[in-house]
């Protein structure tokens, strides 16, 4: 962090690029509180992207691996060779599978003997252009791509700012009940504040967004008001608005006959007196209408520039004294409202038309369509596995709307836009399946972020109580413990999934609701359909049939696309993000973490190739689970062509590989 030292650096923001200037300007006139803090982080905000930037080029070979040179030493280094002769040099510290590493040191290039710094991750990304080595991107991609990456940068800088207030306030209240640990904290709170949500909580203290993408925090769209406003980081509190939309112009879904409609009525008593009569002070019927509920970002942003027609003709009509309090939640769009715990009022999936990492965050009929099927078929999956004992549980996406509009001279691309852009989802609340007072819900993506009370992953605070309830003395020994149960717990379900039913769960750190009792991962739930991938063929053989949306990426003939989905999200950007965590704290040897997963996996796959219908598939899924090099999503790669939905995959050795599929060789 830079050490502001005289008043003279606040008024010198020459180093500051033009979306940390914007930022600053916001911060100078409205909120000057903020002002040193942001200044004090703007070196942290630029490394936290320059770790994955780096990364991700050298990981995805835009910078090919015969110019790198990896430098072991006291401090060990990573060397560029450039093409015009000069040499790129960052200092590393730990080394780590799937080619990650961290940073230690600031990126600098060496002209013969002079060395320069670079100040900017924009920087790098300028200087490979300049050397010609990314070719492949368009003008247009290469300056989209530089944006992002400006933009995340004053979002990260932003977001550690706001981080460093608000956990410094949370540990001096949790100092007065001599409270050293965020999940000791959450236990407090459940029992002093019925309002009190854990999931929100945890899902809250996650600050830098996804480990790997250059993009983390890319917020296009959002004012650096609406940022702090509405971002789960900052603690955001969206009050979401309710919209009257006649039958006529929306399409529903639900798992059953109970629609979005009715169960906004049944769980906010007070709604629907206020929307019959704003309907009746137009001379409408209820029974003429569904209600969407709509972020306020989209309401005050999109509703009349998308839909002006439509709200002068009465056919959407915004119910304008009612709100529904919520809190964001990691994936921004996603909110939960605040209530009473155990009141089991559904979270809400929103349409948000703005980008967040490398995505506009709609709601597309696609999923609207395809959620409550899947939910079906799912539930009717965990009754044929005994709800895999309880351990494994897939949220129902219970009800869904969207805008349907009139199809006379309207593009396929306009269509699509006002149907996405007012949708919504009602999902499962993760916190009914929470079954004892001292269970703890949050996202995965929650356990490698920094607790706001101690300071250490929380994933440690977690392995540090499970050491304590099992008596050991060694913390390394208790890490192998918990990621063996973390293991026994959440694989069983993802693998027979994937096997049995040819369906692969998205589960990565962000779908992922942990449920931890005295340390250990007791229940996982996983949530959100958008990037599975189903093989019909295998559904089919288990008795499951199914229409979904026409043209919907989720159906697949290739089971390398199963393959894929359970390796990068569940494998590499969930199990391998957690023991990469743990390592850089405890410093140890991840291969021995590693060797847990391959034992628990071994043995499902064991398991499963008992059954004589699917015992073919389950080896040939478990041949390529264990193959010495596995595919690894290129985040920078598909950002820099300007596709995110096209997934675009490099190789890389596989953590599982050094036993070679079977254990102990």
């Amino acid at each position: 962090m830079i050490n502001i030292q005289n008043k003279d650096e606040l008024t010198n923001y020459d180093h500051l690029d033009q979306e940390e200037l914007k930022t600053l300007n916001y911060l100078k006139s409205e909120k000057p509180e903020l002002l040193v803090g942001y200044l004090s982080n703007v070196k942290a905000g630029r490394r936290g992207i320059f770790q994955r930037l780096l990364q991700a080029f050298i990981r995805e070979k835009l910078i090919p691996e015969e110019r790198i040179n990896w430098i072991n030493g006291e401090v060990s280094k990573i060397n560029v060779n450039l093409p015009n002769g000069r040499l790129l040099q960052v200092s590393v510290g730990k080394l780590h599978s799937l080619g990650r590493f961290d940073l230690t040191g600031d990126v600098s290039v060496i002209d013969n003997s002079l060395s320069n710094e670079l100040m900017h991750p924009v920087e790098l990304i300028e200087l490979l252009k300049n050397e010609g080595m990314l070719e492949k991107a368009t003008t247009e991609q290469y300056e989209r791509f530089k944006h992002e990456i400006q933009n995340g940068v004053a979002n990260l800088t932003l977001a550690l700012t706001g981080a460093t207030i608000n956990h410094q306030e949370l540990a001096e209240k949790a100092k007065q009940f001599s409270i050293d640990s965020s999940i000791e904290w959450a236990l407090h709170q459940k029992k002093q504040d019925k309002k009190f949500s854990p999931l929100a909580f945890f899902e809250q203290c996650v600050v830098e967004g996804h480990p790997l993408h250059p993009g983390a925090k890319t917020k296009f769209g959002l004012s650096v008001e609406e940022v702090i406003q509405y971002s789960p980081e900052w603690g955001g509190k969206p009050e979401v608005v309710v919209i009257a939309v006649s039958k006529d112009f929306c399409r529903t879904t639900s798992i059953d006959e109970t629609t979005i409609t009715n169960w906004l009525f049944k769980e906010y008593e007070n709604l629907q007196p206020v929307v019959e009569a704003v309907l009746h002070n137009k001379g409408l019927q209820l029974s003429d209408f569904e209600l969407i509920p709509v972020h306020p970002w989209q309401f005050e942003n999109t509703l009349n520039a998308f839909y002006e027609k439509e709200i002068m003709q009465g056919k959407i009509i915004p119910i304008s004294d009612f709100v529904i309090p919520t809190q964001s939640l990691v994936s921004f769009r996603s909110l939960a409202p605040i209530q009473n715990l155990g009141e089991k009022k559904h979270h809400i999936k929103t349409a948000v038309n703005v980008q967040t990492t490398s995505a506009i965050r709609t709601v597309s009929p696609n999923s609207v369509v395809n959620g409550p099927i899947l939910s079906k078929i799912f539930k009717a999956i965990q009754e044929k596995e005994y709800g895999f004992d309880g351990r494994f549980i897939v949220l129902e996406e219970r009800a869904g709307i969207h805008f349907k509009p009139e199809s006379i001279n309207i593009s396929e691309e306009e269509q699509w836009k006002l149907q996405a852009n007012l949708a919504s989802i009602l999902r499962e609340n993760p916190e009914n399946y929470v079954l004892f007072e001292d269970e703890i819900p949050m996202a995965a993506a929650s356990l490698i972020s920094k607790s706001p009370i101690s300071k250490k992953p929380i994933v440690i605070e977690l392995i540090e109580k499970l050491a304590i309830v099992n008596h050991l003395d060694d913390l390394n020994e208790a890490a192998k413990l918990f990621i063996r149960k973390y293991a026994r717990t959440s694989l069983p379900g993802f693998l027979t999934m994937m096997v049995r039913y040819g369906i692969s769960l998205e589960g990565h750190m962000q779908n992922s609701v942990t449920v931890f009792r005295e340390g250990e991962l007791v229940r996982i739930l996983v949530r959100d359909f958008g990037g599975i991938r189903i093989l019909p063929s295998r559904m089919w053989k288990q008795g499951f049939e199914a229409e979904f949306y026409p043209g919907s990426s989720i159906v697949t003939d290739e089971e390398s696309q199963l393959h894929n989905i359970i390796s990068y999200s569940v494998m590499q950007n969930h199990f391998a993000e957690l023991i990469t965590c743990i390592v850089r704290t405890l410093e140890f040897d991840e291969v021995e973490l590693w060797e847990e997963i391959v034992n628990v996996s071994k043995e499902i796959f064991k398991e499963l190739k008992k059954d004589p219908s699917i015992n073919v598939q389950a080896a040939s899924d478990e041949k390529a689970f264990f193959q010495p090099l596995i595919n690894l999503k290129a985040l920078a790669t598909m950002r820099l062509q300007g596709d995110s939905t096209a997934y675009s995959f490099m190789k890389v050795p596989n953590p599982m590989k050094y036993w070679k599929g079977e254990v102990g060789e």
